[in-house]
């Protein structure tokens, strides 16, 4: 019976390790002194090394005031369109020389605008200037931060289910060994 027991939280254990390591969440924020001007977040599956973009993340988004632009957004847009993450550093990389609708000569630590230019973002490197082209208002921004985030929904899904499991496991093993002991 106790083996029984423990093999089920191993089983357990085992798919919550497998399954809520999946990908690393990174959360940005754009600051204009102490006030966050532009606030963000990007996954990426975990073990991922080297230098990332738009197309290697499983999740992202940007919201600048009212307006929130995701990874679903950015695969449409045509102009300016960069993402360079380095995982070791910690830091979006500068696009150098960028091209798009006004032409080429633009520097952008995070960019991705439609080509009618009415819709979409721009970052130049820190510090330095952005612009949500839905408004179109060049703001200033100070500092920038890259930092850990929390778990994706999905993740949380998966311990949820595993202490699940844990408990029907060791529900039943209980009730085996309360029925063999009334035998």
């Amino acid at each position: 019976m106790k083996l029984q027991y423990l093999a089920g939280i191993a089983l357990v254990a085992s798919l919550l390790t497998a399954t809520a390591a999946s990908a690393t969440t990174k959360v940005f924020e754009y600051d204009a002194g102490a006030t966050p001007v532009a606030t963000g977040s990007f996954s990426y599956a975990d073990g991922s090394t080297g230098v990332l973009g738009y197309g290697d993340l499983s999740a992202f988004s940007v919201t600048i005031g009212a307006d929130t632009y995701t990874l679903s957004d950015v695969a449409g847009f045509t102009d300016y369109v960069h993402l360079a993450y380095d995982t070791a550093a910690n830091t979006f990389v500068t696009g150098t020389n960028l091209c798009g609708f006004a032409g080429c000569g633009f520097n952008a630590s995070l960019s991705a605008i439609n080509s009618s230019g009415n819709s979409g973002f721009f970052f130049e490197p820190a510090p330095g200037q952005f612009a949500d082209y839905a408004n179109f208002t060049p703001t200033s921004f100070s500092t920038f931060a890259i930092s850990s985030g929390t778990p994706e929904p999905a993740t949380w899904a998966m311990m949820l289910i595993g202490f699940g499991g844990l408990g029907v496991t060791m529900r039943a093993t209980r009730r085996r060994a309360v029925t063999s002991v009334a035998a």
